[in-house]
């Protein structure tokens, strides 16, 4: 009779190396997507490359993960490969396609409560923080 743990995730006595693999893969393919966000197109600063650069990236990591998945199961034919990726590579296209639209809806519904107003920034607050050194030869 194997519990439910055992079947999932293979035998108890090794619980600490798959909390540890869990928390690995998490932190490395949860780091990957905000990274590639930071560092892609600096210089132009194109939000819509960079959200392309992060959507590759992001499903890169996802059929990687599929893969691993498919293998630590067992199940070594192409088409339980190909079920595994496809299965979580549509959950994860409807999942970024639905929080992208509700984005941009919370987006409108902020910039017509008049909450996102870039107008109501202060330009003095930057010239009273150039002049908070005053022996400061550095021109800004």
């Amino acid at each position: 009779n194997e519990s439910r743990y055992e079947e999932q995730l293979g035998r108890k006595e090794h619980f600490s190396l798959h909390a540890m693999l869990a928390v690995l893969s998490y932190l490395v393919f949860g780091l990957i997507p905000p990274v590639i966000y930071g560092f892609t197109f600096r210089e132009s600063d194109d939000r819509d490359y960079k959200i392309l650069a992060v959507a590759a990236a992001s499903l890169l990591c996802i059929v990687i993960l599929a893969i691993a998945k498919a293998y630590t199961r067992g199940e070594h034919k192409f088409m339980a490969y190909f079920k595994t990726i496809l299965y979580y590579v549509t959950s994860a296209v409807m999942v970024s396609g639905i929080a992208y639209a509700v984005g941009n809806l919370v987006n409108k519904l902020l910039e017509r409560l008049g909450w996102l107003n870039p107008a109501t920034v202060e330009p003095r607050l930057f010239s009273q923080a150039k002049s908070f050194n005053p022996t400061s030869t550095a021109s800004y």
